[in-house]
């Protein structure tokens, strides 16, 4: 029993690094080139593994991105649930924040879906679970609805998109602390007052 345990878990390590494998290679060529002009030869090359592999575990290059995005999405969603609810209590979020380690190991994806050549798609999801978390923050703080809520949540959520966007495209240069103390004034008081709090000070 022991044995099939250990063969199950390593069987299971090694999908997990073939998969790696071929999303790796898929998006340092998505980084250069537009997913269109991908083929799956060139991933299974780069890979260093054979299309029949490539099959194995997607229909299609569109199939391997959207499986890569849904992923990505899961664990950034579990990473940052807790963020919103305390950034509106104005408490501490540093325990909340995905930790660096997290940017450093899916930075590479998320630097090219987010980037120029990235799929809009994935940006709307990001988009649609924090406006979706931040509506139902609001309602379980009994914070009263809102003239034109749904720009106001437009706003909120690619504010938030966009600057850890920003922050991944130039290298994440800005310690992650940091940056939840940024996120976290500007959520509170906007652009302006937080340009107005440096002028104050």
């Amino acid at each position: 029993m022991e044995h099939k345990i250990k063969n199950k878990i390593r069987d299971s390590h090694k999908v997990e690094e073939t998969k790696k494998r071929i999303k790796d290679a898929f998006f340092e060529l998505y980084e250069i080139k537009k997913i269109e002009r991908i083929s799956i030869k060139e991933i299974t090359e780069k890979a260093m593994l054979n299309r029949g592999t490539f099959y194995v575990y997607y229909q299609d290059i569109y199939d391997l991105l959207e499986k890569a995005e849904d992923e990505l999405v899961e664990m950034l969603v579990e990473k940052i649930k807790g963020v919103a609810t305390m950034i509106l209590r104005d408490e501490d979020i540093y325990s909340f924040l995905p930790p660096l380690e997290f940017y450093e190991t899916y930075g590479a994806y998320l630097r090219v879906l987010l980037g120029n050549n990235g799929d809009p798609h994935f940006i709307y999801k990001i988009k649609s679970i924090v406006k979706e978390t931040i509506l139902g923050i609001f309602q379980q703080e009994r914070i009263p609805a809102l003239p034109r809520m749904d720009y106001v949540l437009e706003y909120m959520a690619s504010a938030q998109v966009g600057l850890i966007s920003y922050w991944i495209q130039n290298d994440m240069k800005i310690p992650i602390h940091e940056m939840g103390d940024l996120i976290k004034a500007l959520m509170l008081n906007g652009p302006v007052g937080y340009v107005k709090s440096f002028q104050q000070s």
